[in-house]
């Protein structure tokens, strides 16, 4: 990708908001999402020669295609995964089990805010820890105020649980059936507080990026990016 095409970009997401989960298109989401995440990056560091670890390799589509075209090994750390697409090492993301200064780039992609709010600085060291010197990690985030954020109880997640289960099953086809959000590993996480323990670990922050509407001068706007940025990537140097 040389560059993206804001009107086929937008085409895309609009595609995959509605119809991602039907036949193999879960799969052009994932490819397409990562072909955009190297675009990001490419933009620090020319990764092709660099060896990179995707940590929270869900089904796999995301590594499958890092794999394929770059050198990339991945963490998988989704307990409700029963299968994947990529083969993949079962791991806690607070307790990496590679050397120190082991890599050159890490993928950290909407992972936090499944990571108990306990552990997430505990992560973002260990991130830290197997990056080499001038390291490059791409940390994405959904800031819990943005409609996006609820997963599955999206839009209604502001709500107390009981009311945000309630209108999400009167109104969506698919219904909620877990009784709390850490029953699915689902925890709060914001620009302000990822970007605090960004800080704490000892990176340093090259940019941030607006990784699905592409407004990127909104993620420099406090309280404004917290509500308005789907999904914030935070690209950081060790």
């Amino acid at each position: 990708m040389d560059k993206i095409n804001f009107l086929s970009h937008y085409k895309k997401l609009i595609f995959f908001a509605f119809k991602r989960y039907e036949k193999e298109n879960y799969a052009k989401m994932r490819n397409y999402f990562s072909e955009v995440f190297v675009y990001d990056v490419n933009k620090f560091v020319n990764i092709s020669q660099k060896k990179i670890l995707d940590v929270g390799g869900s089904t796999g589509e995301f590594s499958k295609y890092l794999s394929e075209n770059y050198n990339c090994d991945t963490l998988n750390l989704d307990p409700y995964a029963e299968k994947t697409v990529w083969k993949t090492v079962k791991a806690s993301a607070d307790d990496i089990p590679f050397d120190d200064h082991s890599f050159d780039l890490v993928l950290f992609r909407g992972v936090l805010e499944h990571i108990p709010h306990q552990n997430h600085q505990t992560t973002i060291n260990e991130i830290y820890r197997v990056l080499r010197k001038n390291g490059i990690a791409y940390i994405v985030i959904p800031p819990w105020y943005n409609p996006h954020a609820g997963h599955g109880l999206k839009p209604f997640h502001l709500f107390p649980f009981p009311v945000a289960k309630f209108l999400r099953n009167l109104f969506f086809k698919k219904k909620v059936k877990y009784n709390s959000l850490e029953e699915v590993s689902l925890y709060k996480t914001t620009h302000r507080k990822t970007l605090k323990i960004i800080k704490i670990a000892g990176f340093r922050v090259l940019g941030t990026k607006d990784v699905h509407l592409r407004f990127h001068f909104i993620t420099k706007i406090p309280i404004l990016r917290e509500f308005l940025v789907p999904a914030v990537a935070f690209i950081v140097v060790k």
